[in-house]
């Protein structure tokens, strides 16, 4: 049974093959403004340093890029009777990375990443939950779904709920998977997720060497299957936009196939947090004002979502407190001769249900990785 947690000791933590809880990333650089952040959206994250002392200029350009940003999902216009209720504080942030790419057909783009970002209601917790893309569900029929409506109201993989539908079927199908409400959405596609990195100056990333059977390599790494083939060292690797978005979009090399894949998105999450809170951005204000910049025209979110606000009340969030997990599962199957992961109900039902209490730290508890797997 798979649910949470795995074997890997790094920045974050999804399942190759059984155990459960997650693991803590690891803490950024310590020592004052330089720990602190809102976990999920890149320029949440820079408003909550220019609030601490980042000085009017960051500040004001934080507040107009909060005010043109990209808006253009309304959760309110989803039926209500079709939404869970909202019982408590605690706010559940969807962040989806589609492959929409400039040139390419926004309604062929397909979602690869679906995280929940739960924020407990004293703000002193977060847990990013991520969604398999593979995972076997249900998609509830909706007729306003924006390309394929005729298909949904049926079972299939996530990520299909994205391409029949867009963000308002994807949060549909999440809250009848849970249970849980989301309150806000935050969606970046390739061409956005590069121009956040790159006006980093690069992200840090600790590869993974390939493992799967049949790989073959010279050296200890990963050759990536797509575009140049480039090839990714083992270890600490400093990162451009294009070469991020490559690597965390391969899974055939390993063993864990998706399940690496998402542990590797997790850990860019990581880094892009260590990189914008790093004392040289912070430093540069020239450099801090692009990435607040570039980070506004690079996403989307829902009409609802203020950005600022949001930043100013999880200030004292660190970076060491956002765990990782992954929804529960049994992991790989067959459903209509195709290849798709299992959903653990049983414990998927539990998760969810602390998700919904806002009792997740006590679920971890309850479900301890075993050590031994």
């Amino acid at each position: 049974m798979t649910y949470s947690g795995s074997n890997y000791r790094g920045s974050a933590s999804v399942p190759p093959a059984g155990g459960g809880g997650g693991a803590r990333v690891a803490a950024a650089a310590a020592g004052g403004p330089t720990r602190r952040g809102l976990i999920g959206s890149g320029i949440g994250l820079v408003a909550s340093i220019a609030a601490a002392g980042g000085g009017f200029a960051l500040w004001s350009t934080a507040n107009r890029a909060n005010a043109d940003l990209d808006r253009p999902f309304d959760l309110d216009a989803i039926p209500e009777e079709d939404r869970p209720e909202k019982t408590n504080e605690a706010m559940n942030l969807l962040v989806v990375g589609s492959d929409h790419r400039e040139g390419n057909e926004e309604a062929d783009a397909r979602s690869d990443t679906n995280i929940i970002l739960h924020v407990n209601e004293s703000g002193t917790e977060a847990y990013g939950i991520s969604i398999p893309r593979d995972l076997y569900v249900h998609i509830p029929e909706y007729a306003a779904a924006s390309n394929y409506p005729e298909y949904t109201g049926s079972d299939a993989k996530f990520n299909a709920a994205y391409a029949w539908g867009g963000v308002p079927l994807t949060v549909l199908t999440i809250e009848s998977l849970t249970g849980v409400r989301i309150d806000h959405v935050v969606e970046i596609n390739f061409d956005g997720l590069i121009q956040v990195v790159d006006a980093l100056g690069g992200v840090t990333m600790d590869i993974e060497a390939a493992d799967a059977d049949g790989y073959i390599g010279d050296a200890p790494g990963v050759t990536s299957i797509h575009g140049d083939h480039y090839f990714f060292p083992e270890g600490p690797n400093l990162l451009s936009g294009e070469r991020a978005l490559d690597y965390v979009r391969q899974r055939k090399q390993w063993a864990r196939g998706d399940f690496a894949r998402m542990q590797h998105q997790q850990e860019l999450i990581k880094a892009i947090m260590d990189s914008a809170l790093s004392a040289g951005v912070l430093t540069d204000r020239g450099r801090l004002t692009s990435f607040i910049e570039s980070t506004s025209d690079a996403v989307k979110v829902d009409t609802e979502l203020n950005v600022i606000g949001t930043a100013i009340n999880l200030m004292d969030l660190r970076s060491d407190d956002l765990v990782f997990l992954t929804t529960p599962n049994l992991g790989t199957g067959d459903e209509g001769g195709e290849s798709v992961v299992l959903y653990d109900e049983e414990t998927g039902a539990s998760l969810w249900e602390a998700v919904v209490d806002d009792e997740v730290g006590a679920w971890i508890e309850a479900n301890p990785k075993d050590e031994g797997e």
